[in-house]
């Protein structure tokens, strides 16, 4: 069979255009019209040609170039969006993050991590749950039993914080009871029930390992303050933060300075001291390390007990994980009594002494009469003495001299008329109270007070002056007031007014102390009675004094008890025809004030 012709088989040679006559028909006339056919003067059709080129493209080819051309009319299409509606703003992104980090800490809270009696090791960071407050959290339950315990979380790595969700709803939180730089602690939780945990930070994003345990409460041991020293070693049990640790309660009936020593041969201890209300801070505590040789290290913590005793106190080493044997014990730093006129006394700053500005500080108390011109001197062969001479007036402390002895002498002395009251000295090192030294100066020193009276002429005694009775009566003032979240009552039932040996003026209140609501231990009776004060109606203050107040009762108060005792206070002179004297009574960091007639 002959092939199929092709269009160009069947075209027809070229030839010249005839005329087109003039009669013949115009365009659009009825009449037989031949099919157009290719002229010799067309061009070749471009859509042709690309019909004819993607004819030729292999499938696959071909798909591509759809998947290209859709790729690039969808991104005409968004950019064409994206010109007529903006992103979204900081804010809503800021809002958005904040509905994230909400909704993944509400998931993390709704499967916390069960807590037994083993401790759990964890980490803090990124991937945790973040707080409102841009702290990372994460979250524990404990099912307890009926034994009380405590929830401890230790760190090395930041400082740690706790909350604890008691099955009454109730919420505790660490930073408001016990705590460090590396721990934080409830403790006086009781079961049985859920106890919802939460581990965060006290700074924001902090971050790193930490361990959480659930720990058993058992009898701690105590440290009797100017009792036996003990003897205990470090090592065994769990780990906090890195070291092994040792816990005491630090028991004291009086409100003297205090001084804790830890000495050890095998490592260098960290004594850390813990109030109800966190650890003791460096305004109301001093802590000094000592090397002697290369193995015998001493620390030494010197506060003044306040109204939140009792104290807890935490036996650490500074090098982590190191252990062996240590001794510790507490002692007072006395206020030591002074007679004017006698031998005087010897003494030796060191470490049995109050530590202040890196200097050592002994404290003595003299009395001297009315009109007497006194001299003070403090002598050593061992240091550069120096003393401070102060006395209290109106609560407060008027200096009467400082001898810092910048000269450094072997000796320090001072001369002046003093007035009739009590006084205080302070025997120090010499040099700059303002400019503390590389390290404390001591060792051992004497101390004397003198005086003599003034010449003055005899008054003849006056007529008719007789010596001043004693006076006694009954009154019935009450006051209450609130301390620390609880409630008290100071009243006062008996006053006897005195003059001993006619020189000054003796005022003795018989007082009661009631808890309202308040349950726990008493404070010393010498701690309440120093911290008040009388006043006269003319103005006059009556200090007070604690060697001959008293009180039978104390110990443990409930709501409804109470301690009964005596307060003195003393005038250094004869005041007769009182009016109505003013007590003036501290319970915690408040105070009453009893106004009482005299009739």
């Amino acid at each position: 069979m002959p092939p199929p012709e092709s269009p160009a088989d069947r075209a027809e040679p070229a030839v010249e255009a005839a005329p087109v006559p003039p009669d013949a028909a115009p365009p659009g006339a009825e009449g037989p019209v031949d099919p157009p056919g290719p002229s010799i003067t067309d061009e070749p059709s471009l859509a042709g040609h690309l019909g004819a080129a993607w004819r030729d493209l292999p499938v696959a080819a071909r798909w591509a170039g759809v998947a290209v051309v859709v790729l690039l009319l969808g991104w005409l299409a968004a950019s064409q969006f994206g010109v007529g509606r903006e992103g979204p703003s900081d804010e809503e992104l800021a809002e958005q993050a904040a509905r994230d980090r909400a909704q993944w800490a509400a998931m993390r809270r709704l499967s916390p991590t069960p807590i037994g009696d083993d401790p759990i090791a964890d980490a803090l960071g990124p991937g945790d749950a973040e707080r409102a407050d841009d702290r990372y959290a994460d979250y524990y339950v404990h099912e307890a039993d009926s034994v009380a315990f405590s929830v401890l979380v230790t760190s090395g790595a930041f400082s740690p914080d706790l909350a604890v969700r008691l099955p009454s709803g109730e919420t505790l939180a660490a930073s408001d009871l016990l705590g460090t730089d590396t721990r934080a602690e409830i403790d006086g939780l009781q079961g049985p029930g859920r106890f919802e945990i939460v581990v965060t930070s006290r700074d924001t994003r902090a971050e790193g390992p930490y361990e959480i345990a659930v720990v058993r409460a058992r009898p701690a041991d105590s440290l009797y303050v100017d009792g036996e020293a003990r003897l205990d070693s470090l090592g065994g049990g769990p780990r906090r933060a890195g070291r092994y640790e040792r816990a005491y309660g630090v028991a004291t009936d009086g409100d003297l300075p205090v001084i804790i020593r830890v000495i050890s041969s095998a490592f260098v201890p960290r004594v850390q001291l813990i109030a109800p209300n966190g650890e003791v801070g460096e305004d109301w505590a001093t802590v000094e390390r000592r090397t002697r040789g290369d193995s015998l290290h001493g620390t030494f913590v010197r506060y003044v007990p306040g109204w939140e005793a009792p104290y807890r106190l935490l036996v650490t080493s500074e090098r982590p994980g190191a252990t062996g044997p240590f001794a510790l014990d507490a002692v007072t730093v006395p206020v030591r009594d002074l007679r004017v006129g006698d031998g005087g006394a010897r003494g030796e700053l060191g470490d049995a002494s109050w530590l202040e500005g890196g200097r050592y500080v002994d404290t003595y108390r003299f009395r001297t009469p009315k009109g007497q011109r006194a001299r003070v001197e403090v002598q050593s062969e061992a240091f550069a003495p120096g003393f401070r001479l102060w006395r209290v007036s109106r609560q407060a402390r008027v200096e009467v001299t400082a001898q810092p002895n910048p000269g450094g002498a072997s000796t320090a002395t001072y001369e002046g008329v003093l007035e009739a009251g009590e006084y205080f000295l302070e025997v120090t090192s010499a040099g700059d109270p303002d400019e503390p030294p590389d390290a404390p100066e001591g060792g051992e020193y004497g101390v004397v007070v003198r005086a003599e009276a003034l010449e003055t002429e005899d008054a003849p005694p006056a007529k008719g002056d007789r010596p001043a009775p004693t006076r006694s009566f009954s009154t019935s003032v009450v006051r209450s007031g609130e301390s620390g979240g609880d409630e008290f009552e100071v009243g006062v039932t008996t006053v006897t007014i005195s003059y001993p040996n006619q020189e000054r003026t003796r005022v003795q209140l018989s007082v009661t102390v009631r808890s309202v609501d308040y349950t726990g231990n008493w404070a010393p009776w010498e701690s309440f009675v120093s911290k008040g004060y009388l006043v006269d109606d003319r103005g006059r203050r009556y200090d007070p004094s604690t060697a001959e107040s008293t009180s039978p009762s104390g110990g443990t108060a409930e709501p409804g008890t109470a301690r009964r005792g005596t307060v003195v206070f003393y005038y250094p002179e004869v005041i007769r025809g009182h009016e109505r004297v003013v007590f003036v009574a501290s319970i915690g960091e408040r105070t009453l004030t009893l106004p009482i007639p005299v009739p």
